[in-house]
C-alpha cells in the first residue's frame, strides 16, 4: 500500500475511534467527570484525524497521540465500570497506534 494511501486510511479510522469514544458514554456507564473527558478527548483525536485527512503535516498525529495517551490515563483515573474502563483504554490503544 502507498504511504500516501495508508495515511488515509489511518486517519479514517482514527477519525472512527474519536467518533467512537465521543460516544462511549451513551453506551456505557460513564458520568461525570469521566464522560466529560471521554467526548472531549474523543473529539480532539476526531478533529486531528480529520485534519491529518488534508494537512500533510506531523502535528495532527501528534496531537492524536498525546490526546490517546490521555484518553488511556484517564480510563484508569476516574471511577467507572469494568466494561467501561477497558473499552476506554482499547480505544487509547487504537487512537495510540493510528495516530
Amino acid at each position: 500500500m502507498a504511504a500516501k494511501a495508508q495515511s488515509v486510511v489511518a486517519s479514517a479510522l482514527e477519525v472512527i475511534v474519536g467518533i467512537w469514544a465521543m460516544l462511549m458514554p451513551t453506551f456505557t456507564s460513564m458520568t461525570g467527570g469521566a464522560a466529560a473527558s471521554a467526548i472531549a478527548t474523543g473529539a480532539v483525536i476526531a478533529l486531528a484525524g480529520l485534519a491529518q485527512l488534508f494537512w500533510e503535516n506531523v502535528l495532527p498525529s501528534w496531537i492524536g497521540g498525546i490526546a490517546a495517551i490521555w484518553l488511556f490515563i484517564s480510563a484508569y483515573g476516574f471511577g467507572m465500570s469494568t466494561a467501561a474502563t477497558w473499552n476506554m483504554a482499547l480505544a487509547a490503544i487504537a487512537a495510540f497506534l493510528l495516530a
